[in-house]
């Protein structure tokens, strides 16, 4: 493939990283207000994370193509933070369960 056909990846994990920026902050508006709020956005926040997961070898793909830097590399650290907080989490429980002194 050419480089500058690569940019059709660029454009997809753009579109995924842009669903990530559109939903969670739905998510966390309805989860901090107290309110269930709208029942379909926690399966969007699914899918959304799902897509962003998909987007991580999009984003490397798109990484040799001929597209604006910054973007694709803003693309990619959007695509990846669902995933490095997960990690992050798990890590920290974790710590938190083997690495606590004991009453």
């Amino acid at each position: 493939m050419k480089r500058n056909d690569l940019k059709m990846f660029t454009h997809i994990s753009s579109f995924i990283a842009l669903a990530m920026i559109m939903v969670v902050p739905l998510f966390l508006l309805t989860t901090t207000t107290g309110e269930n709020g709208v029942p379909i956005i926690r399966p969007l926040v699914r899918l959304t994370f799902l897509l962003s997961v998909f987007g991580i070898p999009l984003s490397i793909v798109s990484m040799f193509s001929r597209e604006n830097l910054a973007k694709r590399i803003i693309v990619f650290m959007i695509n990846v933070s669902p995933l490095g907080i997960l990690v992050y989490g798990l890590m920290m429980e974790f710590v938190d369960e083997f690495l606590r002194t004991a009453p």
